[in-house]
């Protein structure tokens, strides 16, 4: 922990301008978050802390600032926050982490499944991160997060502890979303809850991962049907993921590219790597899927043809990006609570803190007197509208960017595979 001789807290920033800026960050809140600090425990008398807002200044000083409690509390002191001592701190940031949960969870209720995108369906992407914790050598938190390519900001964040497995049904879909996902997520029960929710899937897989057969019940194989491919022209072909017992046969779209040949050598060259590292003999068929990027997905042929399929999926470098910010920024994936409850108030604020960010930067105006939107819930406006997913550009002018976006995926429709 930070050093309190070596913190600055002489900083030249006016406390009534650290106001102001506050002032503009809780206008993004949702309602209630104030009253929910008494319900989940987190103020139970006003003495030190004197409200809400002192003691969520408190919880992002500590996540964000990664100050000691020393510091902290002469801080707090020092701008007239609170007049606490460095227990008090402790003890009450022990007991944030169910509050701060209740401002997420509404949050993306209101920010992101609110979302009035008017398109035929949303497209959501998903992704996880490891957590570790002081001193641990392996996994001590994951978090699972979903990200709506509409509006920007994320959707869903759950965190869990190590035993908490990554899987697509975390997600909070609603018909007819559009999941985008990697080859981790390629199971034949996680597709079919998807498909249950009335939605569709864009995933990466590898050529074992998937026990295939055509329409009529026969044995397919994906790398015979890839060989004949020529370059920079995609496949595709309608297949079947056979049933069980608990669940009928699953219809899907197989869309498949040859890679460049500098991507595919890159590829052979990691999975020889990652034969040798892990002490066994890379398989022949392997290295020959190397040369393909093999995507599945539920959407139906007018809905996306497989050109569409294949750049649909290439916008999952979005989240990557979101998840690289998240480290490399706030350090989301370093921990330096030991005690679970204080871990989670950390990882928490830290996520609160960076939905924040995202909703001053989407929504926020750019060019504003006020810094901040008067009113959050209206659509910032845009004088643009991006080439759209057909490669095509429409004149979107003053328009919304919900409604922007929305005019660019208008020609993908979902359809019923």
């Amino acid at each position: 922990m930070t050093n309190m001789a070596k913190t600055d807290l002489t900083s030249t920033t006016k406390t009534s301008d650290l106001d102001d800026q506050w002032a503009m960050v809780i206008n993004f809140l949702p309602k209630g978050w104030q009253d929910a600090a008494w319900t989940f425990g987190a103020l139970t008398r006003l003495r030190a802390i004197r409200s809400a807002e002192a003691l969520l200044r408190v919880v992002f000083a500590y996540a964000w600032n990664d100050w000691s409690w020393r510091t902290m509390a002469a801080w707090a002191r020092r701008i007239g926050l609170a007049n606490i001592s460095d227990g008090a701190v402790l003890k009450r940031l022990r007991h944030a982490s169910a509050w701060l949960g209740y401002i997420l969870d509404p949050w993306f209720r209101s920010q992101g499944m609110g979302t009035t995108l008017t398109s035929r369906f949303r497209l959501v992407l998903t992704a996880g991160s490891t957590v570790q914790g002081p001193g641990s050598p392996g996994t001590t938190w994951r978090l699972h997060a979903q990200w709506n390519l509409g509006t920007g900001p994320w959707e869903h964040i759950e965190l869990t502890d190590a035993h908490g497995a990554a899987s697509l049904t975390r997600l909070q879909l609603r018909p007819p979303d559009v999941v985008v996902a990697d080859r981790n997520d390629a199971k034949p029960n996680t597709l079919a809850w998807i498909v249950a929710q009335r939605a569709h899937v864009i995933v990466r897989f590898g050529w074992s991962a998937l026990r295939l057969q055509t329409l009529d019940g026969k044995p397919w194989s994906v790398l015979h049907a890839v060989r004949s491919l020529p370059d920079a022209a995609p496949g595709d072909w309608w297949v079947q993921i056979p049933g069980t017992k608990d669940r009928p046969a699953l219809k899907v779209r197989i869309v498949a590219m040859r890679k460049s040949v500098q991507a595919a050598e890159k590829a052979r060259r990691k999975a020889r790597k990652d034969a040798r590292d892990h002490g066994y003999t890379v398989a022949a068929e392997t290295l020959e899927a190397a040369d393909y990027v093999l995507i599945l997905t539920t959407l139906t042929k007018t809905a996306a043809d497989a050109a569409e399929i294949l750049e649909l999926y290439r916008l999952r470098w979005q989240i990557e990006i979101a998840f690289k910010r998240l480290k490399s920024l706030l350090h989301i994936d370093a921990l330096r609570a030991f005690a679970p409850d204080l871990a989670q108030t950390y990882l928490l604020a830290k996520l609160l803190g960076a939905v924040l960010v995202d909703a001053i930067r989407t929504q926020g105006p750019d060019f504003s007197p006020y810094g901040f939107p008067v009113r959050p819930d209206i659509p910032r406006r845009v004088a643009y509208c991006p080439t759209d997913l057909a490669g095509s550009t429409d004149d979107c002018s003053g328009v919304g960017e919900s409604d922007r976006l929305a005019q660019c995926l208008a020609n993908l429709d979902p359809g019923t595979p």
